[in-house]
This record gives C-alpha cells, sequence and structure tokens, in this order.
C-alpha cells in the first residue's frame, strides 16, 4: 500500500498537489490550534490567579480584626465570606505566632503532601517572602494551588502626640501580624482547557478537511484538463487521431488547452502539405530516376552515334561528291544527326542539359521538336503547328525552350481529356502593354511571340493568379508536382522575356511567350562561315574506355597526319604519357573511364609537364561532367561529334 502511494506521489502530478497543500493545511491548522489552546490556557489560568489573588487579598484584610484580637466570631463571619466562593477548597488563617486561628476546608486536597501536624503551620519560605516586600506567595500543585497572603495592620497615628494634636501620620507603617492561606481547586479550569483543547482540535480538523476538499476540487480542475491535454500530446506523438481539447474555463489552462487546439489546427495543415510534399517528391524522384536513366542511355547511344557520324564522314571525304555514293553517305549522316538530336531532346527531357544560349531560329527549332511533341499527346487530340513566314532568331538555349514547350504540351493534353486542338503558333509582336513592368528599363526591337492554344477546361480568374506560384498545382495527387509553370517562368525571365496567359472556364487555355529578336543575319552568317580542314604532325594521347571510338578518333587524326597514342583509361594514359612525355603536344581524354577518369588522369599528367594541353570529350550529360568539375575552364566535346568538328577543335587548342 505504502509503496503504491509512493509509487502515485512520484508519477500523479494531482497526487502531489494535494498531498502538499494538504499537509501544508494541516501545519497551519496544527500550528493554530496549539497558538490558540496555549493562549487560552495562558489567559485563563491568569484569570483564576488574579481572581484568588483578590480574594485572599480581601480574606486577609478581612481577618485582620479576628487575627488581631483573635476572636473566633470575627473570623468566622469573614472566612465563610471567601469560603462560599467557587473553586476555594480550604481557608486557614494563621497568626504571628503562625499559630492556626480558624480553617474551614472542603475536603482533602491530596496533592498537598503535607501531615496534620505540618498543615497547620506557615511554611518558613512564605514568612521570608513576606518579609521581601511579596504580599502574595503562590505555590502551584497538580490539582490546586495556594495563595499566601500576609495579614497586615497600619497604624493611623505614629504617637501619642499625633494622637493629642489629631495630626494623623501621613507615612504609613505596615505591620504583618499574621498570614492568610486560600486553597484553589484547579480541577474546573482542567476540564475548561481539556473542552477547549477538544473544541480547537475538532475545528482544526473540520477546517483542514474543508480545505482539503476544496484543494481537490482545485486539483481536479487544473489537471483533468492537463491531463487531456497530456493525452492528446502523447496520442499525436505517437501518431495517433487527436480530436481538440475542450476550453472549459478562460483561465491560463484554458489558454493552454485553446493554444494546443491552435498547434493542433497548425499541424494537421503542416501534415496535409508534408503529404502533398512527400507526393511531390515521390514524383519527382520518378521524373529523377527517369533522367538517370535517359542520362545513361544517351551516354550508350552517343559512342554509337560518334560512331557513325565520325566513319560516315570518313567515307564521305574520300568519296566524291558526284558519285552515287555520296547521297546514300549523306542519307546516313542526316539520320545520324537526327538520332543526334533525339538524344538531346531526351536529356533535355531529364533535365540534364546546362543553359547555353545561342542564337536561336524559333521557327525551325519547333519544326525539329514537332515530331517529338506529337508522341506527348493523345490521338483525340489535333496538333496544328503555324510557324510566321519571316525567321524569328533569339538568344535562347535550345534545351530549355524544348522543355518549356514539353511542359505547355503535356498542361494542354490534360486538359482536354475528351480531345480538342491544340496549337503552337509564331510570329513578330510588340509587348502589350498590360505585361510591362514600369520599373523595368525597356528594351529597343521587337519580340518573337510564341503562342500555345489548347480547346480545354479553361482556367478560372483566381486560379490564374496562382498558376506560376511554385508547387501550385489543380491536377489530382500523384498527377502533378505543381513546378511546371514556375519552372516556365523563371526560364522565360531568365531569358528577358515575359509569359502571359488568357483563358476562360470552358472555351481553352492561350499562353502568350515573349522573347526578345535579336539580328537574324548572325545566324545566317554563321552558318555560311566555312572554315577549311587543317593537317597536322603533333602527336596526340587518345584515352577512351569504348574501343569503337577510340578506333574512329585515332583513324580521323592519323588521316590529317597527327601521330596518335592510345589508352585504355586513366591509369593507363599517365603510363603512356611517361613513355612519351617528350612527343605528346595534347591529350584527347575521355571523361567517365575505370580506374582514374579523365580528370584525375590529366591532373596527374600535369604534374609531370604543367604546360600540356587537353580536349575532354563525353557522352555522359553535362550534369554529370559538371559534378566532375570538367567544365570549369578546360575545353570540352560533347558526343557524337563529327569529324570536321573533332578536327577544328583540336587545330583550335594546338594553335592557340
Amino acid at each position: 500500500m505504502n509503496l503504491n502511494f509512493l509509487k502515485l506521489l512520484s508519477e500523479k502530478f494531482s497526487v502531489k498537489v494535494f498531498v502538499t497543500f494538504t499537509v501544508f493545511l494541516f501545519i497551519i491548522f496544527s500550528s493554530f490550534t496549539v497558538f490558540f489552546y496555549y493562549q487560552q490556557s495562558k489567559a485563563l489560568t491568569n484569570t483564576l490567579i488574579r481572581n484568588s489573588e483578590l480574594l485572599v487579598g480581601v480574606l486577609a484584610y478581612s481577618v485582620r480584626l479576628g487575627v488581631i484580637s483573635e476572636n473566633q466570631d470575627l473570623l468566622q463571619v469573614a472566612v465563610e465570606g471567601i469560603f462560599q466562593q467557587e473553586n476555594v477548597l480550604e481557608i486557614s488563617v494563621f497568626n504571628l505566632q503562625k499559630n492556626l486561628l480558624k480553617r474551614l476546608k472542603k475536603y482533602k486536597v491530596t496533592d498537598q503532601q503535607t501531615s496534620a501536624r505540618e498543615d497547620e503551620k506557615v511554611p518558613g519560605n512564605v514568612i521570608a517572602n513576606f518579609r521581601q516586600d511579596q504580599p502574595l506567595v503562590l505555590l502551584k500543585g497538580k490539582d490546586s494551588m495556594e495563595l499566601w497572603s500576609p495579614v497586615i495592620t497600619t497604624p493611623g497615628y505614629s504617637s501619642e502626640e499625633d494622637l493629642v494634636l489629631g495630626e494623623r501620620n501621613l507615612k504609613k507603617r505596615e505591620l504583618i501580624i499574621g498570614a492568610a492561606k486560600i486553597t484553589i481547586d484547579k480541577s474546573g479550569l482542567k476540564k475548561r482547557l481539556d473542552g477547549l483543547l477538544l473544541k480547537s482540535v475538532l475545528m482544526g480538523f473540520v477546517f483542514w478537511g474543508i480545505g482539503s476538499l476544496l484543494i481537490f476540487i482545485m486539483t481536479r480542475q487544473i489537471t483533468t484538463p492537463l491531463k487531456r491535454l497530456t493525452t492528446g500530446v502523447y496520442t499525436l506523438g505517437i501518431g495517433g487521431v487527436v480530436s481538440e481539447v475542450v476550453v472549459e474555463t478562460g483561465d491560463e489552462i484554458g489558454k493552454l488547452a485553446d493554444a494546443f487546439n491552435t498547434m493542433l489546427d497548425a499541424l494537421k495543415k503542416r501534415e496535409a502539405e508534408k503529404e502533398q510534399l512527400q507526393e511531390q517528391l515521390r514524383h519527382s524522384q520518378k521524373m529523377e530516376a527517369i533522367g538517370t536513366l535517359a542520362g545513361g542511355i544517351a551516354h550508350d547511344f552517343n559512342n554509337i552515334l560518334t560512331a557513325i557520324m565520325g566513319f560516315g564522314g570518313l567515307i564521305q571525304m574520300k568519296i566524291p561528291k558526284e558519285s552515287p555514293i555520296s547521297s546514300h553517305v549523306e542519307q546516313i549522316l542526316e539520320s545520324a544527326q537526327k538520332a543526334a538530336s533525339l538524344t538531346k531532346n531526351l536529356l533535355v527531357f531529364s533535365r540534364k542539359q546546362l543553359s547555353a544560349p545561342a542564337p536561336l531560329n524559333l521557327n525551325e527549332s519547333i519544326s525539329n521538336l514537332k515530331k517529338l511533341l506529337g508522341r506527348l499527346i493523345k490521338e483525340d487530340i489535333e496538333f496544328k503547328v503555324e510557324l510566321g513566314k519571316n525567321d524569328l532568331v533569339v538568344m535562347a538555349d535550345q534545351g530549355q525552350l524544348d522543355q518549356i514547350f514539353m511542359n505547355l504540351v503535356t498542361n494542354a493534353r490534360d486538359a482536354m481529356p475528351k480531345g480538342g486542338v491544340l496549337t503552337i503558333s509564331t510570329g513578330a509582336a510588340q509587348l502589350p502593354p498590360h505585361i510591362v513592368d514600369p520599373s523595368q528599363p525597356k528594351k529597343l526591337g521587337g519580340y518573337a511571340l510564341i503562342s500555345v492554344s489548347d480547346t480545354g477546361i479553361g482556367i478560372d480568374e483566381k486560379t490564374q493568379e496562382k498558376i506560376f506560384d511554385p508547387f501550385f498545382t489543380t491536377k489530382e495527387v500523384g498527377k502533378g508536382t505543381g513546378l511546371g509553370l514556375s519552372m516556365i517562368y523563371g526560364i522565360v525571365k531568365k531569358h528577358d522575356g515575359y509569359i502571359d496567359v488568357a483563358s476562360e472556364v470552358g472555351k481553352g487555355t492561350t499562353f502568350n511567350i515573349y522573347l526578345p529578336l535579336i539580328d537574324s543575319t548572325f545566324e545566317k552568317q554563321k552558318e555560311k562561315a566555312s572554315r577549311p580542314l587543317k593537317r597536322g604532325t603533333e602527336t596526340i594521347l587518345v584515352a577512351d574506355d569504348d574501343p569503337a571510338v577510340a578506333s574512329l578518333v585515332k583513324r580521323i587524326l592519323e588521316e590529317f597526319g597527327y601521330k596518335v597514342i592510345e589508352a585504355r583509361d586513366g591509369e593507363d594514359a599517365i603510363e603512356q604519357f611517361l613513355k612519351h612525355k617528350d612527343d605528346i603536344h595534347l591529350l584527347l581524354l575521355d571523361v567517365i573511364m575505370p580506374k582514374k577518369n579523365g580528370k584525375e588522369a590529366f591532373d596527374g599528367i600535369r604534374k609531370i609537364k604543367p604546360e600540356i594541353k587537353a580536349i575532354f570529350i563525353s557522352g555522359y550529360s553535362a550534369e554529370i561532367i559538371d559534378e566532375q568539375a570538367i567544365l570549369q575552364g578546360l575545353h570540352f566535346i560533347g558526343k557524337p561529334v563529327s569529324p570536321e568538328e573533332l578536327l577544328y577543335k583540336v587545330r583550335e587548342i594546338l594553335d592557340n
């Protein structure tokens, strides 16, 4: 039982509060009872003593004449008057010679352990106190107390001359002629004190019980809401379902319950947001997995295309243009180029392309992308492409632009579940006034307008205000991340452009994108510029783990006079360089290779020969290459690469 109570005391806050306050009240009421009893006992005792002193004083004065004359009648009258008083047990009167003159006794006083002869005498200590000018002597016993008073007389005249002249003596002299004793019964006082003690204790217990009851009620009022809050917090901590706590009062406990309910609402909202973010994360992870797969496929495919385009280019260089085989080779190279474009689109889809703005003809870009976009829509959607007659050249990143088209086409497809018409159109335009930011400096020149329209369900005005916010989506859970339009908005702004949406519920949606136009002659001049392929005699170290690519690069370089040393991986490249370090002028390294990658091999060779030049080549995506820190100030060629591009780059690095 004691152990259970101690366990409750250590674990239950309500028990701690109740026990603490109950003990505190018990101490207070006990202290008050003791103090009250002490004060009352002292007051009653003092009252009894004062009354007894008055009685013995009156007795001593009344028996004065009887003591002087030793007259029993005078003594009888005086003594009987005092003897009738309450609590008086015995009265004794003695003369100056300490002889008993008169005694009245109700019963024997038990606490005075004296013999009969001793009882008829005046104690010596009493006379001694009288002589020390003490008018009263109190002797306390267990059941009674004795009060002694001297019987005194004061002469009115000090001499015979005073008596004759009638002059009184102003200076009184007191003479002790006897002693008077009163024995007072204390049993009545003890009964009163015992009754007072009982009443005090009972009253203390009553108030202590009432106080404990009030404390119990107050403790329940505090601990019951706290228990609900504790249960709610514990349930919330283990992931259970928690309902709101009832707010019963307006005090701090009620405010705490209200704060808990507010926190619970916030947690529920955050949990809903968390579920949404987790779904978006899962979707993003799926996209990331697809992107990783696409990047790996692109690497292998680029190696194959490099071999096709390289050997095809070598054949094209060796046969005359009028040969009928030349047209076949051109078809092979054109198909390989289309395959390279498809690989690039895969990397755009996987978001593995780094930004590289360049002059870009929008009409040609959309024409090349049309077939890929057509695969994104369903058969019940009619796909139209309406391009402007004039060339629209903008400074843009092809990959990011393709990403805009794919996101807008995907959104348009989802907005037409029952089919419809999807139209992409281009043209030159001026910025409409409602989308121009007055705080931004206005750019000179026109803009290329790209419009993507659908005949789907449309977007209401309230939703149009949020469609470019990150993670905002109107699609069902698992069917959208809410990042597509925000990403499009960021890409357009990065290209110094504008994007606008026009929509009506039930009548479709049109996204208008405005990109600044640049001089179109720049791209044409760039296309027409031709550079002669120069030969060389330098020695080049080629390191590639793909035998087909290594063989192709070696054959291309040897066809144009270069000497080639082959290496299978990064470690082999370092070993081959150590053997021919005085002869090698240039390194042509694959980025990702076994044992040591191209960057690690280059760093090792540069310790041997700091001035060595290098070109890196890879079929991996630019994002993976960037993780290897290859693109930071170093020369790079992406696969697939044509013989002309490779030879131009080699000659450029050697001559620079």
